[in-house]
Order: C-alpha cells, then structure tokens, then sequence
C-alpha cells in the first residue's frame, strides 16, 4: 500500500529520543544506563505489554536525565525533526514537560527555547514544520502545572501553540488542572489531554469536563462506554454520547496502546471511527515502544484492514485538527489532500424517503436543498455522521443512498464545509438514478442519534 503525506499531533520529544543519542549524552554527563551497548539499549528502551506501568516509566526517566542542558535539548529536537521527515511526516507536533527539564538549572522558558532553537536549525532543510505543545503532569500539583502553562503562555505566537495534561492518570483526573487548562485556552492555545489511555471512559469524562478540549490523547478507552455487537458498536453510553457530540479529534496511538495491553487487532479504532467519533493516527513513542508514524499505517492496514481510503480520510483530520492560525492550517490541508489524492469509490447521501420515491419515475433526483445551495450535500463513509446528527436528528424519514462516484466524477467538487476545512463531496448537477447503486434504512436511536447500519457500511466498503 502506498501512503501520502503523513501529520503527526501526538508525538512525545522524550518518547522518541534516538537509543544511540541517549548513550551518547548519558557518556557526556556521567548518567549511567543499563548497558554501553547501543542495540542492548534500544531494547531495554522499548516498553513491552508485560513491564509494569511504574517501571515503563522508568525508561523515561533515563531519558529526561540526559535531557537537562540546552545543547542536549537543541540536539533531540533536530534530530526528531530529521527523523519525522525521513518517515513521510510534512507536519508535526511535538510535546514535552518543560519542568523535568529543569534539574540542571534550566528555567521552563530556557527549556522551550532550547527546543525551538532545535527545530528552527532542522526545519529548513526537512520540508517538515514543527510546532510545540507543552506538557504538565497529572500527578503533580496544580502550582506546578501553572508554571508549565505561564511558560507556555508567554512563548504562545510562535512554535508554541497548544498544552497538554500527560502522565499516570489512576487517581489523577484532569479535572485537577482545569483552571490552568482553561488560562491556556483563553490565552489562545489549542488544548489536548491525555485521557482514556490507561483508565476508563471516566477519565474522558473529566477531560472534557476541565475545559472541553478540542483533541484528545489517546481516549480508546471510551469503547468501555459503548455497546459492541458483532465487531460493531451498536449504542453508545453517556460519555462516549459526549465525546462524540464534542467533535473532538482523538489522537490514536496503537503501537502505544499495545504496550499498555491492547493489542493493535483488538484495538476500537475501527468501531470508533465507523460510529462517528472523529480520529487520527499518532506514533507516540518513537524509541520507547520502537516504531515510526508509517510504521503505524501499516501496522493497522495489516490488522484491522484499514484501507487507503480510510488513511487518507484520518490524515485530513489530523491536518484539519492540526494547532495552527487558520491559513497555515488550510494550507496544510490541502497538501494532505493532494499528497493522497484518492478517489473515494463510493459516497453516500442521506435522502428524505418520499422525495427519493418520487424521483423515481423520472430518474432525478434533487433534494430541496438544491435551490438554495446549489448543489447536492455527499459524504464519504467516514463523514454521514456528521450531517445526521447535526442536522437530521430524530428524523425517521430517512434512507441513506450509496452512490457510484464514478458515475457523477464530472459533476463531483471535493471542497470545505461550512466552518471547516474537512472537505466534503458537493454533486452540482442532479443525480441520477443509475448512479445510485443501493439504498439502505437510515433509522435513528432511540435518543434520536444516528449510528451507521451495517448494511450501509458493507455497502459503501466494497
């Protein structure tokens, strides 16, 4: 499988530290490791399903000792930025905790602009641009979180452009930083939050409650809140309702999650996106669970079956979910789309019954919307949800038609919805009748929101 230009939002500067590096700067300042041996390490480096959370960690710190100078500092973020772009990525975000740097006397702002300094001499000749999102720890004080964000707050403008609350969350809900979280995004930065990684949906919960946060580290435990039949989530619980209500991006990472005990072929993230909740992939932890942003793509195409189409689809959210002023951000979208350019075989539109009846005898269709917009409203899989449960919901009359893109290809404008740069397929021109290939029941719940039947997602798969 061929894969298009990669955007990374979920990538840890100390998780991705390259094994040979850290023996290197260990040596310069006297830390002692494990082994001198440089193959030995990356292996003692990589978190497995069966190291204890509590030791995992462990290896962080091994690499946060080697990380408390500016030149150490400079160094890991050039090296990040090369390694990134050798992998595909066009466009990263890269996170730390600015006060596990400060053991050698390092101020938070030193640290931050140590780490710009780094990108600043690698971006150039990468083609990669890279911004910062600064990280605070759960399981630290509140006092301690408000010097991160401060930091984080004051170099806002430039690479700086989003915070994080990371770390152990049993016991530690983000709730805990809500005001600091809350002072960030007033302040303009984007706001993401490690949650439903190693606790339950609950911790989701907490997470939006601390400040509604517009991304979400990880968050594959809100399957814990969902109903699943067969390989498919038929209902939805009181949190995961929230969090797909919320639109906000969850910022996947399955290699990481296996390390923590899911498995990438029992990972939702399939169920998740077929429900509707909006996602992307992520690496994480380059060097500490040993893999790269590709590698992610083709570990889930290899176990879950995720196609080309789908790749491309969450490679537009992440582009679209990426935290930048608005022009960088469209303009990143459209190198996504053009990077991947994949014709999506079959899209859906979601048709009031009678009207679709109707049209039948005369082989056109046009919904009444036609006039006013001047075209007819499509998506591809991936997208129905969105529309139906903003737009339609409670709505019995509906059937949900799957048509054949190559039939209407003339008359077919991917282009933004309104107030996203997401693109969505616009029909201007009628459709026929013999494009529409199946038309399938489009019931709601009984909350009046919609999941997709199965019917129509065979359909639109094949």
């Amino acid at each position: 499988m061929t894969y298009g230009p990669i955007v990374v939002l979920h990538d840890h500067l100390d998780g991705g530290v390259r094994p040979a590096t850290v023996l290197d700067l260990a040596r310069r300042h006297g830390v002692s490791t494990p082994t001198d041996d440089v193959d030995d390490l990356a292996r003692w480096m990589t978190i497995t399903p069966d190291i204890p959370v509590a030791e995992a960690f462990g290896r962080f710190d091994l690499v946060g000792k080697v990380l408390q100078t500016p030149e150490a500092l400079r160094r890991v973020a050039a090296e990040a930025v090369e390694d990134l772009a050798a992998d595909g990525v066009i466009h990263a975000e890269l996170r730390f905790a600015p006060l596990l740097h400060t053991l050698g006397g390092l101020t938070p702002a030193e640290v931050i602009g140590a780490v710009e300094s780094g990108l600043d001499a690698a971006e150039a000749t990468a083609g990669l641009s890279a911004t910062i999102i600064v990280c605070a720890m759960r399981d630290q004080p509140l006092a301690v979180t408000d010097l991160a964000f401060d930091a984080a707050i004051a170099a806002a403008g430039g690479r700086v452009v989003g915070v994080d609350v990371a770390g152990l969350e049993m016991g530690h809900p983000a709730t805990d930083h809500a005001s600091a979280l809350k002072r960030a995004q007033a302040a303009g930065l984007g706001v993401t939050i490690h949650a439903g990684e190693m606790d339950g949906a609950y911790q989701v919960q907490a997470a939006l409650d601390a400040c509604g946060p517009t991304r979400i580290g990880h968050g594959w435990r809100i399957i814990d809140d969902c109903t699943v039949d067969n390989g498919r989530i038929v209902a939805l619980g009181r949190v995961a309702t929230a969090l797909r209500e919320s639109e906000a991006l969850l910022e996947i990472c399955p290699t990481s999650n296996e390390s923590l005990g899911c498995p990438v072929g029992n990972h939702p993230m399939r169920m998740l996106a077929d429900a509707g909740f909006r996602l992307c992939l992520n690496p994480d932890d380059r060097s500490i669970t040993t893999t790269s942003a590709r590698r992610e793509l083709h570990l889930v195409s290899d176990a879950l079956g995720v196609t080309t189409v789908e790749h491309a689809a969450w490679a537009e959210r992440a582009a679209v979910g990426a935290f930048l002023p608005a022009p960088d951000r469209t303009a990143l979208v459209s190198r996504v789309r053009a990077g991947w350019n994949v014709a999506v075989p079959r899209l859906v539109h979601l048709a009031e019954r009678g009207r679709w009846q109707a049209a039948q005898a005369s082989g056109v269709y046009l919904p009444a919307e036609f006039d006013s917009d001047g075209f007819i409203h499509l998506s591809g899989l991936h997208q129905v949800l969105t529309p139906a449960n903003r737009f339609y919901r409670g709505r019995t009359d509906l059937v949900a038609l799957v048509v054949d893109a190559h039939l209407i290809a003339n008359a077919l404008v991917w282009e933004p919805g309104t107030g996203t740069d997401e693109h969505f397929p616009h029909l201007y021109g009628a459709l026929g009748a013999d494009a529409v290939l199946e038309v399938i029941e489009f019931p709601p719940d009984g909350d009046g929101s919609f999941l997709l039947p199965s019917a129509l997602v065979r359909a639109a798969r094949r």
